[in-house]
């Protein structure tokens, strides 16, 4: 199992792409919401080290639809030797039927040279439901067919039929604090992947947070000499923007 501990730097900078979202919101074509968080850790003298991780997310509703898309990047090295370089990506999109059920259409797509698999695309949709809504939070649940594409560090290519199923869950405890837990489950004939996403976050002003993560990435089939799970542990502070 590999474990990458990331301490906290600085916000990311918004660019000017999200000043497109505040024009649409005063037109009343919809609401437009997002976050972007940022850790670092640099070590130097025996060991020359560094590790970055930077997140992305979009969020855009206007009723019956919503739309998210969420971009995540990680790199770490050890005297002069790469020892992490994955890129995530997930875009999906949401037709409410009920004010609980609601149709899905998901695209997500990673890219690891670390892992077991160059990279693993996938498209499915399905049917969704919040199984929890309340002030305080809520707890939703997806199931769906989709197919993948996946491409070993040996050059295997593969494409498959999978089954999707996923778990989205927050609650917040406080005007300050809030929990969340995401998981993922694209489950196929070759590998089955799993993600799951732990979160704390604590707020420190209207717009600034820092946020605890533990994420878990686990390959049900991989070879030999690979590790069937990576973990990820990072320190971040947080931009939400609205």
């Amino acid at each position: 199992m590999k474990t990458r501990t990331l301490l906290v730097a600085s916000p990311l900078l918004l660019s000017p792409l999200f000043a497109s979202p505040v024009l649409a919101e005063e037109e009343g074509d919809g609401n437009w919401s997002g976050s972007t968080e940022f850790g670092a850790s640099i070590t130097t003298g025996n060991t020359d080290s560094s590790t970055l991780n930077g997140k992305l997310k979009i969020g855009y509703e206007s009723e019956p639809w919503k739309h998210l898309f969420r971009l995540e990047a990680l790199q770490a090295s050890e005297d002069g030797e790469d020892t992490a370089d994955r890129i995530l990506s997930e875009f999906e999109s949401d037709y409410s039927l009920t004010e609980r059920d609601y149709l899905f259409g998901a695209l997500r797509g990673t890219r690891d040279e670390f892992s077991a698999y160059d990279y693993q695309a996938s498209a499915a949709a399905g049917y969704g439901r919040k199984l929890w809504i309340s002030d305080k939070g809520y707890w939703d649940a997806e199931i769906g067919p989709g197919v993948r594409v996946s491409e070993t560090d040996a050059g295997e290519r593969n494409t498959t039929l999978i089954a999707r199923l996923a778990s989205g869950f927050e609650y917040q405890f406080s005007d300050f604090a809030k929990f969340n837990q995401d998981v993922t489950v694209l489950a196929g004939e070759n590998n089955t992947e799993i993600e799951s996403v732990t979160g704390l976050t604590s707020a420190l002003t209207e717009t600034l947070a820092m946020k605890l993560s533990y994420t878990v990435q686990h390959n049900t089939e991989v070879p030999a000499d690979t590790e069937n799970t990576d973990t990820y542990t990072s320190v971040n502070i947080v931009y939400n923007f609205d």
